[in-house]
């Protein structure tokens, strides 16, 4: 097997892996480890000599710890905006919770009002209804001055 084509099922199996946070992803060791000894093998023995130490890192391994650190930084904002939602859900929910106990308050207080209005009218009413009440029982009662005149009013 090429050197060439080991490395494209290494790549594949690098492509094939489940992403992690902060750009990582997870691939199978084994699946790893057997491929790069057929790449050891595919290599002629000076490369094969080279020690991974003297091997200089890729473009995107030094940029690596970058992009780790703008991916916390970017975690770290979000986790921010987060708090700030959060505050401002918790200031919101006070909000209402005031205005509720405030409408409460005014609930009663109108609550309270009216049943002043309505004990103030039952008075009223029930001072009406005894005058009225008065006033048939006076015409119900034989007028004593008037009643030769009331029975020869009722005989006519």
């Amino acid at each position: 097997m090429s050197a060439y084509r080991v490395i494209d099922k290494l790549e594949s199996v690098v492509r094939e892996g489940v992403w992690m946070p902060f750009g990582w992803r997870a691939v199978n060791a084994e699946r790893v480890h057997d491929l790069i000894e057929k790449l050891r093998s595919a290599l002629p023995d000076d490369a094969s000599r080279v020690r991974r130490d003297d091997v200089r890192p890729s473009e995107p391994m030094r940029d690596a710890p970058h992009a780790q650190s703008t991916a916390t930084d970017e975690a770290r904002r979000k986790l921010a905006e987060s708090d700030s939602l959060a505050k401002a859900q918790a200031r919101a929910d006070e909000i209402v919770e005031q205005a509720q106990k405030a409408a409460r308050d005014i609930r009663r207080g109108a609550d309270e009002y009216a049943d002043q209005v309505l004990a103030s009218l039952d008075g009223s009413l029930a001072k009406a209804l005894a005058a009225v009440q008065k006033g048939r029982q006076t015409l119900a009662q034989p007028n004593l001055g008037n009643g030769k005149h009331n029975k020869e009013m009722s005989a006519t």
